[in-house]
């Protein structure tokens, strides 16, 4: 990849996470504040950048149309919609769903919940392997084989005191998930934040993908949480069924 294409790509992830100025974004890519605004130029004449009235930048409407494409092109997604929706009015809460893309889990669906106070998730965003229950729902049950090329290198980082960080505490937690059908998200990515998840399957017997519950733990304690389980794993194997599994 040439250095120039690759400092773009690099733009565009910086950008991605929020608006950025010209300064923090000469310094993310270590070159002048001279060759990041020639970068900043490109992108913004093709769209995949816009600049914003304090004179920050954030991803253009091309990157939201490239984007939208790109999740149309999940037959998840469109096939879950429906299941997420009954989980929703049955619950209360968020529904989200995780879909298992080159070695990431990324949040391709969401329904938000019925109440004012809700999450602050994305579409398109990355949820975290070990921490975060539309991940953790989806990575219980790969195969073993699957899961270790996933797991091996990668970094168990603490993100609240409940984060399970070491390797066979984690395999425990998932072997654990395998047995009861589910995974948990105990506050282990954001504190005050708790969910449930369970696989979707496609025809072939495969797990690609995850819908998850999302509360805050001021609203749903925990038995209520996992009385959502019977209604979770249903929906999930309810979409399971639409895509070909048995």
């Amino acid at each position: 990849m040439s250095q120039t294409l690759d400092r773009a790509l690099q733009v565009l992830e910086f950008v991605g996470e929020r608006p950025r100025r010209i300064g923090d974004i000469a310094t993310r890519l270590d070159v002048h504040h001279s060759t990041a605004l020639r970068f900043l130029h490109t992108l913004r004449k093709h769209g995949f950048v816009q600049e914003l009235p304090d004179h920050s930048y954030r991803l253009g409407p091309t990157m939201f149309r490239l984007g939208y494409q790109a999740l149309e092109g999940i037959e998840l997604r469109s096939v879950a919609r429906p299941a997420m929706e009954r989980l929703r009015e049955l619950t209360g809460e968020t529904v989200h769903l995780g879909s298992l893309e080159d070695g990431s889990v990324l949040y391709v669906e969401k329904v938000e919940a019925n109440h004012p106070v809700r999450m602050h998730s994305r579409i398109g965003a990355v949820a975290r392997l070990h921490c975060t229950g539309v991940a953790k729902g989806i990575v219980a049950f790969l195969p073993q084989a699957d899961r270790d090329e996933l797991l091996d290198g990668y970094e168990l980082v603490r993100m609240t005191d409940h984060t399970i960080v070491d390797r066979v505490a984690f395999e425990e937690e998932l072997a654990l998930s395998r047995e009861r059908g589910y995974a948990l998200d105990a506050e282990e990515n954001e504190p005050g934040i708790h969910c449930i998840s369970a696989p979707v399957f496609s025809g072939e017997g495969r797990v690609v993908g995850a819908f998850s519950v999302t509360a805050p733990t001021s609203r749903v304690d925990r038995q209520t949480l996992l009385g959502f389980a019977p209604a979770l794993v249903e929906a999930t194997r309810d979409t399971s069924r639409q895509l070909g599994w048995q």
